[in-house]
């Protein structure tokens, strides 16, 4: 792609933004297509790379793209990206599985730097649990939620947080950004999952919408992919 800044009363990352959504809107990029790296647009359009990355991270929270760690930024399917956000108590059902959760805290943090962008305010509730399938620790998940959603305090969480949001008249309709990688397991994490240190996980950051396209949460999730008899995770 090249392309020169046309509108000097535009931001440049909005240009650049736009430009990579005509190239999908004409269908000159399609689902599973790669986009240049961040040095190539730089280069194509002669700018700085924090404004290619805010152009970038705009189309990957909106649903347009998906980055793969260490392989980089594809086309997102639109029409497979609208579906309607299941959560793992429904998962499971599916499943015929048994599915407990334990509460490790619900406190007010500092929003981690790979999601501050999407919140309003520095700080959020964290929700912190451990999931398990008939019995055994599948996955840590960390889910940051709006300040303004102080009720979480109160509640039960070990049960499904959709249907505590739900009563509450926020409902989680539409998965935003899903980023996947390959981590491993730190000496307390491992630890909660009862199996040895390093194991490799699932790593998986995403964000979750309501049907007015308000940020419900943000989550992170280590999942464990050593038992498939037991559970089968799906993005």
């Amino acid at each position: 792609m090249s392309q020169k800044i046309l509108d000097e009363n535009k931001p440049l990352y909005l240009q650049i933004k736009e430009a990579i959504l005509r190239q999908i809107e004409n269908r000159k990029l399609v689902a599973g297509d790669k986009l240049l790296s961040e040095a190539q647009f730089q280069k194509s359009f002669n700018v700085s790379r924090i404004t290619v990355r805010k152009a970038i991270d705009e189309l990957v929270e909106e649903g347009y793209l998906t980055r793969l760690q260490g392989k980089g930024t594809f086309v997102k399917n639109r029409n497979l990206e609208m579906q309607k956000s299941l959560s793992l108590t429904e998962v499971c059902l599916e499943q015929g599985k048994n599915l407990t959760s334990q509460v490790l805290s619900v406190e007010e943090v500092a929003i981690p730097a790979e999601f501050n962008s999407l919140f309003s305010t520095e700080k959020g509730i964290r929700v912190e649990r451990l999931r398990k399938i008939d019995g055994v620790a599948i996955m840590l998940e960390k889910n940051y939620l709006p300040l303004d959603f102080t009720f979480l305090f109160e509640s039960e969480l070990s049960g499904s947080l959709y249907k505590v949001l739900v009563a509450h008249k926020i409902e989680p309709k539409f998965k935003g950004m899903n980023q996947v990688g390959i981590s491993q397991l730190t000496d307390s994490e491992a630890q909660l999952f009862n199996v040895q240190s390093g194991l490799s996980v699932i790593h998986h950051q995403g964000t979750v919408y309501d049907s007015k396209n308000h940020l419900v949460l943000a989550s992170e999730e280590l999942v464990r992919v050593d038992l498939p008899d037991l559970f089968k995770y799906y993005l």
